[in-house]
């Protein structure tokens, strides 16, 4: 009689829920394409994909032999309880764990999970065909694994990387999947796309690019290129999971074309994403460009890491950003050609202090990036170098946040939490909680386009950045109802940094902490509030005493789309100066312009999407009108 398998790989809702958008299940996936193709004497019994009950998916789950389970931040606390359960329904179950989130190097892993049969340390595609090979059975002598000998964790020593990738099948193209699609017609599925595999960083605050996985594998570019067939036919989303897209130019372009193609072909993959190349080079430009172009449904500009612009932060955490030269001259391009370009700057790094975190702000604007900044807060993830040997040093507080995550609110009856860095050696926890009320005063007014026009002429002018925001900062203090709006704020990320959530919202829609940086933007769209700030600015402006002043004004509100908007774009306007020009293709300012304000979002969306787009769509800069010059 044949054995059993079964996987479980959850993940919460994702992007807007209305949606009802969930991920595939990939990791599940392609270890049982591998392990079954390899062993078909065991039956397929379920994949669980989604935050269904403990205890009726136990009971589904009891009679398979081995259960796998794929465990990251987002399904750790779900995991290890249904885990638990199977094995007291079921005391003989083979019950494997693996991913980022197991702390294999904890002596105590099994005398804190003693239901747990083994670890895999790396890749599973491999060690788990051993463990069916063996009929789940002598585990101690497969390779890869830390084994629970009676609570004692044995490591079994390493397995090594896996050679070839192309001996792995496709979980796509050999029906894994299938019967998981036929079973929920309702739901849009995120596909994960996998190009290659490893990572040539060592980031201290990602459990990524460790020396195991620092030399980069490829799968064959023919099956690449059918899978995305694929995913095409089938999946709403794709998310790639390259580390680094656009690092092989030629390679990457062939993907990109596929990717145009079965958009358009098949009409059903409406959003993609990938993250780019650390080391970018101006062809990653061009295919970022290409996407915008050419893809029925560009979703994203290009993503330009940095996480710090401090050089004593950078080496701190082992990494390297492109020097600022080329940094300035890959967001030019992008200015240029309409590219939204975003960047991700991370607030607790150790090393990080209150001067050098703004800077960070001052020298990406300088540098040329004024809309696509996402500012994260650091997490210790559990197998990462940071929380490893440089959580102590750095004296690196953390409280475990249980909105962190995007989708949380699908929790179910398991929260789920990360830790994130609330104070460190270099910043108080009350400086913390000042720095993000700032955040979201720069969030609300450059990042999310109130001023960020204004402030670049006025840096033309020879006014910086810092300066110019100082003084806002200053002024807006002075106006009882903005003081009132970044005190709440600032006892919002009280609550948040003490409780690990945080109860806020806005229109019909929850804040989480996350993204409560956005929360100030969101509050003025929901109530409509842009006209009425817009006059404050105007009186703010107004104090530099320059002829270009209301025009200015009037033009960044033009670049603001908001809600009761939508449906009036495309819309005209002329003015004496060529702003536009002037700051993004360094024209002559003095000339009279007529420009076309427009965006590519769907202006039929509800106000609730509207909203939550703040968020989800501000890697394509969402809000922000596309401005095109008529003459």
């Amino acid at each position: 009689m044949k054995k059993t398998i079964s996987f479980v790989q959850v993940n919460f809702q994702q992007g807007p829920r209305e949606l009802n958008a969930y991920y595939l299940p990939y990791t599940a996936g392609i270890i049982l394409a591998y392990a079954l193709e390899q062993n078909p004497n065991w039956n397929l019994g379920e994949i669980i994909w989604r935050r269904d009950s403990i205890e009726e998916t136990a009971q589904r789950l009891q009679h398979s032999d081995i259960v796998g389970f794929s465990t990251y931040v987002w399904n750790h606390q779900y995991n290890y309880t249904l885990a638990a359960r199977i094995k007291e329904l079921n005391p003989n179950c083979t019950i494997i764990i693996g991913g980022p989130e197991v702390a294999i190097t904890d002596p105590q892993l099994f005398v804190k999970n003693p239901w747990a049969s083994a670890a895999v340390k790396s890749e599973g595609e491999i060690v788990f065909s051993n463990i069916l090979k063996n009929n789940g059975t002598n585990l101690l002598n497969i390779s890869g694994l830390i084994v629970n000998d009676n609570q004692q964790a044995v490591d079994t020593g390493d397995a090594g990387r896996i050679s070839d990738l192309d001996q792995i099948p496709s979980p796509y193209l050999t029906g894994i999947f299938d019967s998981l699609l036929n079973n929920n017609p309702d739901v849009t599925w995120n596909a994960t796309l996998e190009t290659n595999r490893g990572c040539p960083y060592q980031c201290t605050f990602c459990d990524w690019g460790s020396l195991t996985y620092n030399k980069i594998k490829h799968f064959n570019l023919s099956r690449v290129l059918d899978e995305l067939d694929w995913i095409g036919q089938h999946c709403g989303f794709v998310t790639i999971t390259d580390a680094n897209f656009g690092m092989f130019v030629d390679r990457d372009n062939e993907v990109v074309s596929k990717l145009i193609e079965v958009q358009r072909r098949w009409g059903k993959l409406t959003s993609f994403s990938m993250t780019w190349a650390k080391n970018q080079k101006n062809e990653v430009v061009d295919i970022v460009r290409r996407l915008i172009n050419e893809s029925p449904t560009a979703s994203q500009g290009l993503t330009v890491s940095v996480q710090s612009m401090d050089e004593k932060v950078l080496d701190i955490i082992r990494r390297r950003n492109l020097d600022q030269h080329k940094i300035k001259e890959i967001f030019a391009l992008c200015d240029r050609y309409n590219i939204p370009v975003h960047t991700e700057i991370i607030l607790g790094l150790p090393g990080e202090t209150e001067p050098s975190w703004k800077e960070n702000f001052w020298q990406l604007f300088r540098a040329g990036n004024h809309t696509g900044i996402s500012i994260l807060y650091a997490q210790l993830l559990e197998n990462a170098e940071m929380n490893l040997s440089q959580r102590k040093f750095y004296k690196l507080e953390t409280v475990p946040m249980y909105d962190y995550m995007s989708g949380s609110y699908s929790n179910g009856e398991v929260e789920e939490s990360i830790n994130v860095v609330v104070s460190t050696r270099d910043i108080s926890k009350d400086k913390m909680l000042e720095l993000m009320t700032w955040n979201t005063f720069i969030q609300t007014f450059h990042i999310n386009g109130l001023t960020n026009y204004i402030s670049r002429f006025l840096h033309t002018q020879g006014i910086d950045y810092s300066s110019f925001y100082l003084r806002l900062w200053e002024f807006l203090n002075q106006e009882p109802w903005w003081k009132q709006q970044f005190d709440e704020i600032q006892q919002l990320y009280q609550e948040w940094t003490t409780h690990g959530r945080v109860r806020a919202s806005v229109g019909s829609i929850e804040v989480p902490g996350w993204n409560l940086h956005n929360y100030l933007t969101l509050k003025l769209h929901a109530d409509q509030l842009i006209d009425q700030t817009f006059l404050l600015i105007k009186t703010f402006v107004e104090k530099f005493n320059f002829i270009q002043s209301k025009q200015l004004v009037d033009f960044q509100r033009s670049t603001v789309v908001d809600y009761n908007s939508l449906l009036q774009l495309p819309k005209q306007q002329t003015f004496d100066w060529d702003f536009w020009g002037y700051l993004v293709q360094q024209t002559d300012l003095n000339k009279c312009v007529r420009y076309d304000f427009d965006t590519d979002e769907d202006k039929t969306m509800s106000p609730k999407m509207f909203l939550e787009n703040f968020y989800f769509g501000r890697k394509r800069n969402f809000g922000k009108a596309k401005i095109n010059l008529i003459n």
